[in-house]
């Protein structure tokens, strides 16, 4: 299928993901693996309500269910093999910091755009050569850097632009064993439109999918299909 791509921006995108990112932090400073051990941040502020699971270890959500920001302290199970620690935010935005100065070693500084506290675009057209005969090896690479100087795992979603980069991280990089997916222009039909629940996509809430199904769009298919200037008339401009 041809897509009408040749006018819109090509690059070399990393959206890169700190993996349970609090929990591992926690994890790695008591020099437990964080893939291995059941762990979870638990805040017992004022503000929620007897305590808020804040993250979860891989394996406290594999054995025991619980999600961050939704479990709370009641639903933490009397269980010997679960470590239950108090936030340390100054602990890790120095993390965040480290990682973001690794980031700077394949790219500059400019190119490295911190999105949230645990994760960061990457703008790679122009340096990726560099580090790797191929996107992918680089995008490995500097998993490898992170894991070696910090402990910490990361997960790479790559694209030619940033959405891309992003959808690629949540829809397919958290979900394979190398923790890297990728979305190109040529992919899209097969990645993005094959979606069938809105609400898997980043920036579709329950909200916007109910005003898109009052449009007749259920899925990435129709949405990709829908006149661009209905889609503005019947939900304006979204920035």
């Amino acid at each position: 299928m041809k897509l009408f791509t040749d006018d819109e921006p090509h690059g070399v995108f990393f959206l890169i993901d700190n993996k349970s990112f609090y929990a591992s932090c926690e994890t790695v400073a008591r020099g437990l693996n964080p893939l291995k051990v059941p762990l979870v941040v638990l805040s017992e502020a004022e503000n929620t309500n007897g305590g808020l699971i804040l993250a979860t270890s891989p394996e406290a959500k594999h054995l025991f269910h619980l999600k961050a920001n939704v479990s709370r302290k009641r639903d933490l199970p009397n269980d010997p093999r679960l470590w239950v620690v108090p936030p340390r935010m100054n602990l890790y935005i120095q993390r965040n910091l480290q990682i973001n100065q690794i980031f700077h070693q394949f790219t500059t500084e400019k190119e490295v755009w911190p999105y949230s506290i645990d994760e960061s675009i990457l703008d790679m057209t122009h340096t990726w050569r560099l580090f790797g005969n191929s996107v992918r090896e680089v995008a490995c690479l500097i998993q490898k850097t992170v894991r070696q100087k910090l402990g910490l795992y990361t997960t790479v979603g790559i694209g030619d632009n940033p959405v891309q980069a992003k959808l690629a991280l949540d829809l397919y990089a958290k979900h394979n064993h190398e923790l890297i997916g990728e979305i190109h222009y040529e992919t899209v039909p097969d990645k993005i439109w094959s979606i069938t629940e809105l609400t898997d996509v980043w920036g579709i809430g329950p909200r916007m999918a109910k005003r898109l199904n009052r449009l007749h769009i259920h899925n990435m298919y129709e949405l990709a299909h829908t006149n661009p200037y209905l889609l503005k008339q019947q939900l304006g401009v979204i920035w």
